[in-house]
């Protein structure tokens, strides 16, 4: 029974194919990745933009990592500096960093993960962070 249970698994493993999508040490423009103190906490999200949305500016205490499903968007922080992803696209997202995504040509479909910490948000609204604890103003 093992002999064959090692054979299946060393079939399925030679059968199967891993295809790197991300391995990043800098956000998108080349900012900073650092990972909060405390108790690890793993957050994913599919986030859905329409076009002509504008979700409001905020920013990410945490590394945040994005997949982009369908769609085309364009990042924007409040700096000026600007990315367009579209669909297969990775990116690891800007921290601490004012910014939003707009949809351009249709709607967008993004997943998202956050690596943080208990208690620590994952998204934070300028207006929300007057001290400037999360988002550098």
């Amino acid at each position: 029974m093992k002999k064959t249970l090692l054979t299946c698994l060393l079939l399925a493993a030679s059968a199967s194919h891993a295809e790197p999508i991300l391995k990043a040490t800098t956000s998108w423009d080349d900012g900073a990745i650092a990972y909060p103190d405390g108790q690890a906490e793993i957050t994913s999200i599919i986030l859905r933009i329409e076009e002509g949305q504008e979700p409001p500016f905020h920013c990410h205490p945490v590394p945040t990592m994005g997949y982009m499903l369908k769609g085309k968007v364009r990042v924007d922080t409040v700096e000026g500096k600007s990315v367009v992803l579209t669909a297969g696209d990775p990116l690891v997202e800007v921290m601490n960093t004012v910014h939003r995504g707009i949809a351009l040509e249709g709607p967008a479909e993004i997943v998202v993960f956050y690596a943080g910490a208990e208690g620590v948000p994952v998204t934070v609204k300028p207006e929300d962070d007057p001290d400037g604890k999360y988002c550098k103003q």
